[in-house]
């Protein structure tokens, strides 16, 4: 983990670097450099990216998991079909959920005493009723993708879950979160 930050950490410098320096001796504004931070910002993005994909594919392959890519940006593995009612948006849904980082460090766990319930939708915005404070945007993906009383892996790209900081508590910045769920009720 501390080899990420400090490749992440050279890709920044790197980024901060070659995208500040200025030639002009009477230093005015280039426009020039904010399109060759942009540049550098794709790069990295791009780097870290194939990175992530790289581990992801070694980890499913180690696990010996038959994984099914999503164009969205994550892998979802069928391990047992639900009942045929489809989950949709708008759709109150309540799952048992395992959530591990990708090295198999467990973060949270929601059970059928404690389930993980939150209304689906677009726009990812939760409830006010939601005990889903670590709902990702890619779980709202995943889920229109399978049915009620379905079992599944999900392994969510760090773009696809918390980010570049993580969720202030258990789930460190640019984390690969596997989730192991069930699918309890969906009304």
């Amino acid at each position: 983990m501390k080899k990420n930050y400090v490749t992440l950490n050279i890709l920044f410098a790197l980024i901060v670097f070659t995208g500040c320096k200025n030639n002009d001796t009477n230093n005015n504004f280039k426009p020039k450099v904010a399109v060759n931070i942009r540049e550098n910002i794709e790069k990295v993005n791009k780097i870290l990216s194939e990175k992530d994909n790289d581990r992801i594919e070694s980890f499913l392959r180690r696990h010996n998991l038959q994984a099914t890519f999503d164009d969205t940006g994550f892998w979802i593995v069928e391990i047992e079909k639900g009942n045929g009612t489809k989950i949709q948006n708008g759709s109150l849904v309540a799952l048992k959920c395992t959530i591990n980082l990708l090295d198999g460090t467990h973060c949270y766990t929601y059970n059928e005493d404690n389930p993980l319930i939150f209304v689906l939708s677009k726009s990812n915005e939760l409830s006010e009723t939601s005990n889903a404070q670590n709902v990702i945007s890619g779980l709202h993906s995943a889920l229109v993708l399978i049915e009620n009383q379905s079992r599944a892996v999900l392994v969510f790209p760090p773009h696809l879950a918390h980010g570049v900081i993580g969720d202030g508590n258990n789930i460190p910045p640019r984390s690969i979160l596997v989730y192991d769920i069930k699918v309890l009720d969906v009304q």
